[in-house]
C-alpha cells in the first residue's frame, strides 16, 4: 500500500468519478484505474463500485476512508513540523467551532496568538458539533472548540475545560419581561421565540420545560444559523431567544439584550472546552492555541 494510492482513492470518492478525479490528479484514467485495483488486492476487498450517478465506497470503502483521511492529515502535519524544524514553514492551527464561539471566544484567543507568533497561521471549519469532531477524529481539524458535554467518556479524545457558561432567555431590552425581578417558566408560552439552529439539545431541553409547565412547545417563527442574525430579529420586538450569557454581556452586538430573570433555570451549565484527538500528533502551534484559549477563558469568566 503506498500513500498515493491512499490520495487517489480519497480524491474519487470526493468526485464520484475516475475520470473527474484523474483530471484533478493529472493522471490518465487508466493509471488511476490501475492504482486503486492494486490498492484493493493488497487489502483484499473492493473499495468502490461504479453506479449509474456515480462511483460510490463499498462498505469497506466507507470503512477505510476515515483512515485513508487520517493517514494523510498526519502525513501532512508531520511535513508541515518538518518544515516549521527547518525553519521554512508556518505554524499553521486547524480549529473547528460553532458559530456561537466564533463571535466571542475565538476572535480574541487569535488575537492573542497571532499578536505573540507573526508566522502563526489559523484556519477554521464552522459546522454544528457533531460534524466536528468527526473531521476531528479524521485529522481534518487540530481541535474543536464547543461544549464538551457527552464526550467525557470517549477513549479517543481529550478535553481541557476553557470557560463556565450558562444559557439564557434573552430579549430586547424593552420587552414587556426585560424590567421583571422574576418571570415563571408559564409565563414564556405568550411569545414568539427566534431559534438557534444546531442547538437541539437546549431546544429539546426548553420544550420539556415548557411541557411541564402545561405549555406546547415554542412558536418559532424564525430558525437561524446566525446569532448575529437572530439578535437584529429581537430588536425593538418581543420575540424571545436563548444565548450563552458571556456573549450578550462582551459582545457589543448583543448590547440591545438582557437576560430574562426564569425563576426556575430552564439549562444547566455549559461547559466549554476544547477537544482534540487523544493520540493525535500535537504540533507546538496547536498547544500555543490552546493555552491561548484557556487564558481568554479565564478572563472572559472574571468579566461575566
Amino acid at each position: 500500500m503506498e500513500l498515493r494510492q491512499i490520495k487517489y482513492f480519497l480524491e474519487i470518492v470526493r468526485c464520484a468519478s475516475f475520470g473527474q478525479a484523474a483530471e484533478r490528479l493529472h493522471i490518465t484514467q487508466p493509471a488511476l484505474s490501475k492504482s486503486i485495483r492494486n490498492l484493493e488486492q493488497s487489502l483484499g476487498v473492493m473499495l468502490l463500485e461504479r453506479h449509474p450517478g456515480g462511483v460510490v465506497p463499498t462498505e469497506y470503502g466507507k470503512l477505510f476512508l476515515d483512515y485513508a483521511a487520517l493517514i494523510t492529515g498526519e502525513v501532512d502535519r508531520a511535513l508541515e513540523e518538518i518544515q516549521q524544524l527547518k525553519g521554512t514553514g508556518r505554524g499553521i492551527v486547524r480549529v473547528g467551532a460553532g458559530a456561537t464561539m466564533m463571535q466571542y471566544l475565538i476572535p480574541q484567543a487569535v488575537r492573542v496568538f497571532v499578536a505573540g507568533d507573526d508566522q502563526a497561521v489559523v484556519t477554521f471549519r464552522q459546522g454544528l458539533r457533531d460534524e466536528l469532531i468527526a473531521c476531528l477524529r479524521r485529522g481534518e481539524v487540530d481541535i474543536v472548540v464547543g461544549s464538551i458535554g457527552g464526550l467525557s467518556h470517549d477513549d479517543e479524545l481529550r478535553q481541557e475545560v476553557v470557560l463556565e457558561d450558562e444559557i439564557v432567555v434573552v430579549a430586547d431590552s424593552a420587552h414587556p419581561l426585560a424590567s421583571r425581578e422574576s418571570v415563571s417558566v408559564a409565563e414564556l408560552g405568550a411569545y414568539k421565540w427566534v431559534l438557534p439552529d444546531g442547538t437541539e439539545g437546549e431546544r429539546n431541553r426548553l420544550t420539556r420545560v415548557l411541557r411541564t409547565a402545561g405549555l406546547p412547545p415554542p412558536t418559532c417563527v424564525i430558525s437561524t444559523p446566525s446569532s448575529t442574525f437572530m439578535a437584529t430579529m429581537l430588536r425593538e420586538t418581543e420575540f424571545l431567544s436563548y444565548l450563552p450569557l458571556a456573549l450578550i454581556q462582551l459582545d457589543r452586538e448583543y448590547a440591545h439584550l438582557v437576560p430574562i430573570k426564569i425563576d426556575t433555570p430552564i439549562w444547566d451549565a455549559v461547559t466549554v472546552g476544547v477537544t482534540y484527538r487523544r493520540r493525535g500528533v500535537m504540533l507546538a502551534p496547536v498547544r500555543r492555541f490552546i493555552n491561548r484559549l484557556i487564558e481568554v477563558g479565564k478572563g472572559i469568566g472574571k468579566a461575566a
